[in-house]
């Protein structure tokens, strides 16, 4: 008879072998390619996304959007770059804003959209809300003749689509560039999210209903860059992201960074 145990992996698929898992083991290990643009919206609509014990972080008022492009490994699976491509790379595109949980500032993810299947589950069992969508983003390559390095004057552009709909575009144009510690708030700060798992019994309780926070370690950044940027949220039918509506811009940023995600803690449950 096969025990429970007998049956390996991080995540489903379960089996004998355990090479399977959509995910895999920690730690992950990542590098990525970011776009932010930070703005100013409506306060109370924020309020309305971060229940208590979780409250509005020390801006209340902002939100930041990002386009990013990963390159990710699990650490049981190290030359998956190789074995398969497609299981490494991604395009993302977030939406945060800060929060705050018994004096410690954070910023929470509420609407996140990638294009690949791993992603999507590893977010969700780090409370990243992700849906599947596609997002572009500038990329400049040095080799090409008439393309140069990014630096002051250049412009850069994201844009993401999801089930049939434009979702968000941005643009970026570069003034200066600055230190990875001038990013503004909530860029820059630990990531606490909510977990949410629900019940296969109708009208139960979620089975996990919990504030997360994601610990990292062996952080590395590239050149951070500061410039003039825009926003569009674009309206939805099943969606409800353009409610955080663009008021002021405070800026946009375009750096690199490396980290490893070794896992991290429960803050607060509500099961």
């Amino acid at each position: 008879m096969t025990k429970i145990e007998n049956l390996q992996g991080f995540c489903y698929p379960l089996t004998p072998g355990g090479k399977s898992s959509i995910v895999g083991d920690y730690p992950w290990h990542y590098s990525a390619e970011f776009f932010f643009v930070v703005y100013e919206s409506d306060p109370d609509v924020i309020a309305k996304y971060l229940p208590e014990p979780l409250k509005p972080g020390a801006y209340p008022n902002r939100v930041s959007m990002s386009f990013s492009r990963w390159w990710s490994l699990w650490d049981n699976q190290l030359d998956m770059a190789y074995v398969n491509p497609e299981r490494t790379q991604y395009t993302e595109a977030d939406i945060w804003v800060g929060s705050e949980y018994k004096g410690k500032q954070m910023q929470t993810c509420l609407y996140a959209w990638v294009d690949n299947d791993f992603t999507m589950l590893r977010g969700h069992f780090m409370g990243y809300p992700k849906k599947l969508g596609y997002t572009a983003l500038t990329d400049y390559h040095q080799l090409n003749p008439k393309m140069e390095p990014i630096q002051i004057g250049s412009k850069i552009k994201g844009f993401t689509s999801a089930h049939g709909e434009r979702i968000a575009e941005g643009t970026l144009k570069i003034t200066e560039k600055i230190n990875y510690e001038d990013l503004p708030n909530p860029m820059a700060i630990p990531i606490g999210n909510i977990r949410h798992f629900p019940s296969i019994v109708p009208g139960a309780p979620p089975s996990v209903h919990e504030l997360v926070i994601n610990e990292s370690e062996n952080h590395q950044v590239g050149d951070v860059w500061k410039g003039d940027a825009s926003l569009i949220l674009s309206q939805s039918e099943i969606c409800e992201h353009s409610e955080l509506v663009v008021k002021d811009i405070i800026g946009g940023y375009y750096y690199t960074a490396g980290f490893s995600g070794k896992g991290g803690k429960v803050l607060h449950s509500w099961v």
